[in-house]
């Protein structure tokens, strides 16, 4: 009876965890679709957003966006409002798989991951925001080649752009979670400062792998610029992981551990975002007036060779027409100079001579001698 007991229990205990991920997984699904229709909304600005870098490269090879399907604009609103609304649900999402793994950790357990969770939120913002400093570079390189396939021009397809700029922002994300992994790793005692310092050329090795491996667009810029911050971080994380390393039979870290670990993510964002400030990268009204400003110069340029073109044209006509009238005045002078050189011969008499046309017979016979 006993065993029967705790049987049934473990099956009631299963029963609510499983009806607790349901109810779990069916508020992540209405944050995402409330996250949607927030970007669904937000279109135009955050497709703005995403266009900012590749701008300069289409002006530069006077291309253009382009789609090759009819039903391709609404699908790409729909694929910038998933990537954009997920990105919005995203912290909301994250607190319910937290809500449902929190219970079945103990006190000890739940003291690193609720440090270290708005910790790795910041990482990721920065490893975004880096991305996205570095996409403009990025494309500008892979676009140094399109003069060397011979007579091409750019044509964009935007689902494609958006897509690719979404997996390099989402790579760079995920790659700048690197001191969260140390952290864990030094926190259940598999690595420690010593052993990071002692490898840090394999380390070096693996993190070049591993951003060849998370960039997307597999080109060796975007590689570079991805692994370099990833080796800062690793440095990093020396100095976090021995900051966190337990000290005169004290496991918790300090208030300096935590202070250094909570500001080094904040420089880095703050960083990156400074860079963006001043690359403009978000100024979405200043990149419209940029564009309008460019438009307007061309239409200018345009305006001022048409109107040149126009003149030159009423030049020659004017030219020509001078031309038809000193001709036409000419020959008026040749024909009064022909009349007046021309004397004035009578005409010959009608009358026949007989010698020379001498008159037939009247009866059709021969002609009178």
């Amino acid at each position: 009876m006993a065993k029967q007991t705790r049987t049934e229990d473990a099956q009631m205990e299963l029963v609510d965890h499983l009806g607790e991920l349901r109810t779990r997984l069916f508020r992540a699904a209405l944050y995402l679709v409330a996250g949607m229709i927030v970007a669904y909304n937000l279109y135009e600005p955050i497709y703005n957003i995403f266009a900012a870098p590749l701008q300069p490269i289409l002006g530069k090879f006077d291309s253009s966006m382009v789609f090759t399907n009819v039903a391709d604009p609404f699908l790409l609103k729909m694929q910038v409002a998933f990537i954009a609304g997920m990105t919005f649900a995203f912290p909301f999402i994250t607190m319910e798989i937290w809500g449902f793994v929190e219970p079945a950790l103990t006190p000890e357990e739940r003291k690193p991951v609720v440090f270290l969770a708005p910790f790795s939120v910041l990482l990721f913002l920065s490893g975004i925001a880096t991305a996205y400093a570095s996409l403009p570079a990025c494309y500008g390189w892979m676009s140094s080649f399109i003069g060397e396939a011979g007579n091409t021009i750019l044509y964009q397809e935007p689902k494609t752009y958006i897509l690719l700029t979404a997996k390099i922002m989402l790579g760079f994300g995920i790659a700048f979670e690197l001191p969260v992994l140390l952290l864990f790793l030094a926190r259940i005692g598999v690595i420690n400062a010593e052993l990071m310092t002692k490898y840090w050329r394999h380390a070096t090795v693996g993190i070049f792998i591993a951003a060849a491996t998370l960039t997307p667009s597999n080109d060796p810029l975007t590689m570079l610029m991805m692994a370099i911050p990833m080796a800062g971080l690793y440095i990093l994380s020396i100095g976090l992981v021995r900051a966190f390393e337990p000290r005169e039979g004290k496991s918790d870290p300090s208030i300096g551990a935590l202070i250094a670990v909570s500001l080094a993510p904040v420089a880095i964002l703050g960083a990156a975002s400074f860079w963006l400030w001043r690359t403009h990268a978000f100024d979405i009204s200043a990149t419209k007036n940029e564009s309008v400003k460019q438009v307007q110069k061309e239409m200018a340029t345009t305006k001022a060779q048409t109107a040149k073109s126009l003149a030159e044209l009423a030049a020659q006509n004017a030219k020509i027409l001078e031309r038809m009238e000193a001709y036409e005045k000419e020959n008026a002078e040749l024909k009064a100079r022909i009349e007046e050189l021309t004397p004035t011969v009578p005409l010959p008499d009608p009358t026949p001579n007989p010698f020379i046309d001498p008159p037939k017979n009247l009866e059709g016979g021969a002609p009178t001698p």
